[in-house]
């Protein structure tokens, strides 16, 4: 495939954080190790997606992606990451990658159905 015309998933997280201390008991970290990221990275481009990485805390303006911007403001660092696909949101949250694949697939599966409607 054209790499001009490959369908773009873009992965929205932080780096990973211990709010109340690495050892503490009453909550698990937030954010994502790099090592979290490279692997769903590099699991989406199996499937065909060119992959973009952005770090939500480094970006200048997060109202640009105003899904993201949406879910980060209401359900705070809980909803990262947060991935895309051609500008869709596909999932948010914690999730193994099993599930994250699937999401992914099925907002493709509707992105074909949406291009074959319009070849119609």
């Amino acid at each position: 495939m054209d790499q001009n015309n490959k369908k773009k998933a873009k992965i929205f997280t932080m780096e990973q954080q211990f709010p109340c201390g690495p050892k503490s008991s009453c909550c698990g970290p937030i954010g994502q190790s790099e090592e979290e990221v490279k692997s769903l990275k590099n699991a989406i481009e199996v499937l065909g997606l060119e992959v973009e990485i952005y770090d939500v805390q480094k970006m200048k303006n997060l109202q640009e992606n105003p899904q993201v911007f949406k879910l980060f403001r209401t359900f705070g660092p809980q909803a990262i990451p947060v991935i895309t696909v051609e500008e869709d949101v596909a999932c948010m949250g914690q999730a193994k990658t099993e599930e994250v694949i699937s999401a992914i697939k099925s907002k493709l599966g509707r992105h074909k159905s949406a291009a074959l409607d319009y070849t119609d």
